[in-house]
């Protein structure tokens, strides 16, 4: 079954060469590539003057949706603080180490925020104010300096909401550049930023991928994904419309029902049926659900070793007693406890972070949090006394392993102790 649900070795292989020639461009030519690119690839043409957002046009749109939607900016002045609150519960936990050692010096490890991160917003088939959001509150509590947003460019410019979100934010920098060109021009331009972070589409993941060594990154996030377990007790038409919204991101989205009950895997197919045909999103509906839209019929044993194999981005249970199931699935993104905790609600601050590790990467990453854009760094401090005590030690042991100068430079140590 995962076979099935796997990408097209062709597609990814071509993948590879269109972003490593697209990097290896802007890499050389800088702006002047990253805006030939914008037209060949989005139609949109762009200069030096034009690329940035000014931030006075995201207040004005902010004012304006006051004015016209104050409801709305309600609603989402509610998902800011929901993801706030969440990203200082983070940072409050992260607990740098100081330890005394026996003989008189220190040990330390401190936690520091990136200088510089850019941050990347989906922009392609819809706009995501919410995954700005996500990126840039992070990254602010985790005390970043710089701070650069990109997001795809638009013939009739960023969305409102979009622009009233980062005036919310107090974003300043805000690009409308967007694909593997915006991934490669942070890194390799101007901003030169420590870390990129944020979902996109295979290309973007891609390029994130190709630039681990020249920067960091969060994780590398492709299409979405939603595997839900569910049990007799479950709705068919709450799971069939939770498989709907993470199947509407992407053609390339992938949405799993995994159940020992076929009378409940029964009555889900058949309102999947019915509800794509009605919906305005039918198109991407039905190429999502064709390629990764699965229906498995399994026991708890076998939903597990499946759930555990696939490491889905998203994973809600939607059976009797989530908490017996947890400690058994560890290697989703994040998961979703009952039927009451639907994803969507994670997707807009009701707490823990939308960006997610996708692609199987959840067996190695974690999903986009204050962490993601700190790093710590160790400090060592040795009293005299501890250094000549400890120098025919460590001067033994490099002698062990060939290096002769690691062990002149431990000795001096001890000399300086007892000169």
């Amino acid at each position: 079954m995962l076979a099935s649900l796997a990408r097209d070795t062709k597609v990814e292989s071509e993948t590879r060469g269109t972003v490593a020639r697209i990097l290896e461009d802007v890499r050389l030519e800088g702006l002047d590539a990253v805006f030939r690119l914008t037209r060949e690839l989005d139609g949109v043409s762009l200069d030096v003057g034009s690329f940035r957002v000014d931030p006075r046009a995201a207040r004005a749109a902010l004012a304006g949706l006051r004015v016209s939607n104050p409801d709305l900016i309600g609603d989402l002045e509610g998902m800011l603080e929901g993801i706030r609150r969440f990203a200082h519960a983070q940072k409050s936990a992260l607990r740098d180490v100081d330890l005394q050692l026996p003989g008189g010096g220190r040990a330390r490890e401190r936690w520091l925020p990136m200088r510089t991160a850019g941050v990347y917003i989906p922009g392609g088939r819809a706009f995501y104010p919410s995954t700005l959001a996500m990126t840039v509150i992070p990254a602010q509590v985790a005390g970043v300096a710089r701070i650069v947003g990109v997001t795809p460019p638009k013939a009739g410019g960023p969305d409102p909401l979009v622009l009233a979100t980062a005036a919310l934010l107090e974003l300043e920098e805000l690009y409308t550049v967007g694909g593997a060109q915006a991934v490669g021009w942070m890194v390799f331009g101007e901003p030169r930023v420590d870390l990129v972070a944020g979902p996109g589409n295979r290309f973007v993941a891609e390029a994130k991928r190709q630039l681990v060594g020249s920067c960091g990154i969060d994780s590398v996030a492709g299409p979405s994904e939603v595997l839900v377990i569910a049990d007799a007790g479950a709705d068919p038409a709450t799971v069939a419309e939770d498989l709907l919204a993470q199947a509407e991101h992407d053609p390339d989205a992938a949405a799993v029902l995994v159940s020992a009950d076929p009378g409940l895997l029964a009555a889900v197919a058949g309102i999947l049926a019915e509800r794509v045909q009605a919906s305005p999103r039918r198109t991407i509906l039905e190429a999502s659900l064709g390629r990764h839209g699965r229906l498995i019929q399994a026991d708890r044993e076998m939903a597990v070793a499946f759930a555990q194999a696939w490491a889905p981005e998203h994973l809600e249970l939607s059976v009797v007693d989530p908490e017996a199931w947890l400690p058994l699935l560890t290697t989703a993104g994040a998961v979703f406890m009952g039927e009451t905790s639907a994803e969507v609600f994670g997707d807009y601050g009701a707490g823990p972070n939308h960006v997610l590790p996708t692609g199987g990467s959840g067996r190695f990453s974690s999903p986009l949090g204050v962490a993601t854009f700190m790093k710590r760094q160790t400090v060592l401090e040795l009293d005299p006394a501890l250094a000549g005590t400890l120098a025919p030690r460590v001067a033994r042991l490099a002698e062990a392993e060939g290096l002769v100068h690691h062990a002149q430079s431990a000795r001096r140590r001890a000399l300086r102790h007892h000169s």
